[in-house]
């Protein structure tokens, strides 16, 4: 298993709006580069819409759920960015405390550890005060895909949906700003995963067994399966998705890359209406 060449220890973090290849990407950097996801006992179960695994702790995720009560939002439903300027202070505290003790619960004798959960899109300000240096690793898909996928998972129409992939990246892009992120595209991983890893790999300082690499890669990147590829449709910009959702993802694959660039912050607020 790869070393870290830092003494520091390596806190990674998979954030994104659900159904963006969070789990696959959890599964490359904890079998692959070495970062651990902790013992699968402590994930959520594995179940027909995710048969290789969540790779999601269960406490983590039932913490998560806690905070988006505390501020008045849920999965489907984002709550106010600033929300966490809003919170009690007593509260606000009393939740950076629990977010210690379960990292230190599951990760305090770990020089690696990640964690991941679509909430962490919001609750990611609690996160990050309890731990200061995390790495968030911010994975995206293309929108119509996400939301095709969002739909079928609960049966919704995907035109409930509009406008939520645009609302999670605001709270991503705006909790991320100014930690060491890493911007993956989940398509661009099914067309040359290789690459696509062995950026995050030079971004967390990870080494990568060159010779072990197709065929590890080979075992869990498997673009025939449904839930590994994105919806095809006659149009890039379906009527469903506004102006904004697809202009944020156009510039997103434009300025990443296959190796993890990163876009320029200005243009990004632009996008972003903030």
């Amino acid at each position: 298993m790869p070393e870290t060449n830092n003494r520091k220890p390596l806190r990674v973090v998979v954030v994104s709006i659900g159904r963006s290849g969070t789990s696959l990407f959890a599964r490359i950097l904890d079998e692959v580069l070495g970062v651990d996801f902790g013992d699968e006992a402590d994930h959520i179960p594995r179940n027909h819409n995710n048969p290789d695994g969540y790779f999601e702790n269960a406490a983590f995720l039932a913490f998560n759920d806690r905070v988006l009560q505390a501020a008045g939002g849920w999965v489907l439903e984002p709550p106010p960015i600033d929300y966490a300027q809003r919170l009690d202070v007593v509260v606000r505290h009393q939740l950076v405390t629990e977010a210690s003790h379960l990292l230190g619960r599951y990760a305090a004798d770990k020089p690696t550890f990640g964690w991941k959960d679509p909430r962490l899109s919001f609750t990611l300000p609690i996160w990050r005060t309890a731990c200061p240096d995390i790495v968030p690793i911010i994975a995206f898909r293309k929108p119509y895909s996400v939301l095709s996928s969002i739909g079928a998972q609960l049966d919704r129409p995907i035109e409930s949906l509009a406008g939520l992939w645009f609302r999670y990246y605001q709270h991503v892009f705006t909790h991320t700003e100014g930690l060491p992120r890493y911007f993956a595209s989940f398509d661009q991983l099914l067309t040359d995963p290789a690459s696509v890893v062995r950026g995050m790999a030079q971004h967390l300082g990870r080494e990568i067994d060159e010779k072990a690499l197709s065929r590890q890669l080979a075992e869990i990147v498997k673009p025939q399966q449904s839930r590994h590829s994105s919806a095809k449709i006659a149009s890039n910009r379906p009527s469903v998705l506004d102006l904004a959702t697809t202009d944020l993802y156009d510039y997103l694959i434009e300025s990443v890359g296959l190796e993890g660039g990163q876009p320029d912050p200005t243009h990004l607020h632009r996008l972003l209406g903030l």
